[in-house]
């Protein structure tokens, strides 16, 4: 592009709280199990819930309507957007949305950040005739940086969207406030002190209008979501998100 100009993207990014206990405590083979089931939600996000008979019978994720791109690497999980215009927001917070619900509330607590930056990728693979090979699949950015910087001082399992985002489409004449409506709301993210934000950011729902059984079994979910796998959930810190995750569902999830 003429000057050395790349448009900015949208990228959700998050990484999985617990990872590393995870990984400690338990057998390849079980972790093999459970990656095989964060790649469904990583799938089944960007589908949107959308699925095709597969190959060898049953169905998968569709990803074939999709314009998103996205790298998993270890704890971590990148989507991307190829532009920033607002269809290709609407599509990676529908994504963001559905695998973030999924993550923290059933399979494996994960913490998030959507920004509006810079990000290129690369991807090239090679493989010789006596069994070596040569692959780049890589990320990198300002985006990424900041998505990371932010996302790692949160102190709960839940995701937040960049203001960056919310002025451009101001700036843009765009209802973003009623486009965000089904799918986030302003509250005052926990940060690591002495990390803060002076205000209401928004942030993605977990769930909508639950009442009181139902906010039981949705705060069972969760508790048992941080300690599964064999995970210690009974750190401080990790009590502490623990914690700050229930009481966002009870402060915003029920009618």
């Amino acid at each position: 592009m003429a000057n050395g100009y790349r448009m900015k993207k949208f990228i959700a990014y998050f990484d999985y709280l617990g990872f590393k206990d995870f990984i400690e405590k338990n057998d390849l083979n079980f972790q093999i199990e459970i990656m095989n089931n964060n790649f469904r939600d990583i799938e089944d996000g960007i589908a949107q819930g959308k699925h095709r008979l597969g190959k060898h019978g049953g169905y998968v994720a569709d990803l074939s309507k999709s314009t998103l791109n996205a790298i998993n690497f270890s704890d971590t999980i990148v989507i991307w957007t190829n532009d920033d215009s607002l269809d290709s927001f609407m599509e990676l917070l529908e994504a963001a949305y559905r695998f973030n619900h999924r993550s923290v509330t059933m399979t494996f607590p994960i913490r998030g950040m959507i920004v509006l930056d810079e990000l290129e990728s690369v991807a090239f693979n090679y493989k010789n005739n006596v069994g070596g090979s040569y692959n780049i699949n890589s990320v990198f950015g300002k985006g990424l940086v900041k998505a990371h910087l932010q996302a790692e001082q949160q102190q709960w399992a839940g995701t937040v969207i960049g203001e960056e985002i919310i002025d451009k489409f101001k700036n843009d004449e765009i209802d973003i406030d009623h486009v965000l409506k089904p799918f986030a709301q302003r509250y005052k993210v926990p940060y690591k002190p002495p990390f803060d934000i002076p205000y209401e950011e928004y942030a993605l729902k977990l769930v909508t209008g639950i009442n009181d059984e139902f906010f039981k079994n949705v705060s069972k979910g969760i508790v048992d979501n941080f300690s599964q796998y064999n995970k210690d959930a009974t750190h401080e810190s990790v009590q502490e998100k623990l914690s700050n995750t229930i009481k966002y569902l009870s402060d915003h999830g029920r009618v």
